[in-house]
């Protein structure tokens, strides 16, 4: 899946005022400024980050103590922990200015707004250690794809100019029957701030996942991680599932033609495919199609 450090940031965060706030925390506090989310969790609004202060720290900490202390619960009201439970700090290193972070496979459950929103507030808090001017991030030693791995300064992070307002997309959206009879529909309009194909994607498997809003249907799959990393060949969207994503799609029919059926109401999709590695993955090999029978 798309994984951008800086795209959307000048839409999400609230930037005049933003920067003259954390800008004076910053100068006139001791300690480090730890950035977390800030407002609505779910939209995150334009105020996206907000700091508290950390007495604890200073431009001398290591990068593994403010590692860890990003990890805690921020204490103040209004500010909500970003990074996502059990990612771990697997190694750092630091050349001509870069940080380069080594995170673990956690960080890739993060998609979208969350993901922008919790880059930012880690290129927040690292640049304002010693000898960091920018920010790069890896998982488990692989690059981040499609080239947001190039290392952020705090500068691209706190931009300044006019928010940009977020697009309202429509999608066509199948879930099973409560019965388990067959599929029924429903369209569902949002707002995105990013249209890309890949946030349409993640934004239809949250949706399905998160359930219908009529009477009559039912989520197209339940306890499942909602995200899964997607890549186009083509006009085939290859999804690569994780054992239990595997073991749901194989089982349930009608749960695996709701996702393909979905997918393939976007307007650059044509069939959808599975991936992963594990038992019984003959049993979801080929490519499916849309089937609105």
């Amino acid at each position: 899946m798309k994984r951008r450090l800086c795209i959307l940031l000048a839409a999400l965060l609230a930037v005049s005022a933003l920067l003259a706030g954390c800008a004076a925390e910053e100068t006139e506090a001791e300690g480090l400024s730890i950035y977390y989310a800030a407002g609505d969790q779910e939209t995150y609004g334009q105020s996206a980050v907000g700091a508290e202060n950390w007495a604890g720290g200073s431009a001398a900490s290591t990068v593994d103590e403010v590692f860890a202390r990003m990890q805690e619960e921020p204490g103040e009201d209004g500010l909500s922990q970003t990074l996502p439970d059990g990612v771990r700090l697997w190694s750092w290193t630091l050349e001509d200015g870069v940080l380069t972070l080594n995170l673990s496979e956690e960080y890739n459950g993060l998609s979208g707004i969350s993901l922008t929103v919790t880059s930012a507030c880690l290129v927040l808090t690292m640049t304002q250690l010693d000898g960091v001017e920018a920010l790069d991030i890896t998982v488990d030693g692989q690059p981040l794809p499609e080239g947001s791995q190039v290392p952020l300064t705090r500068e691209d992070v706190l931009l300044t100019g006019e928010i940009q307002d977020p697009a309202t997309v429509g999608f066509q959206l199948y879930f099973p029957l409560s019965d388990w009879s067959g599929l029924g529909t429903e369209y569902r309009e949002t707002e995105l701030y990013d249209t890309s194909l890949t946030d349409q994607i993640d934004t239809v498997i949250e949706m399905l996942a998160a359930g219908p809003g009529t009477d009559g249907m039912e989520p197209a799959f339940t306890d499942l991680e909602a995200h899964l990393d997607s890549q186009m060949m083509g006009d085939v969207c290859i999804l690569t599932l994780t054992e239990s994503w595997a073991a749901v799609l194989s089982a349930q029919e009608l749960s695996r033609q709701a996702l393909v059926n979905s997918l393939c109401e976007l307007e650059q999709v044509e069939a959808v495919a599975f991936s992963w590695d594990g038992e019984g993955q003959a049993s979801l090999e080929g490519t499916y199609y849309a089937d609105y029978g």
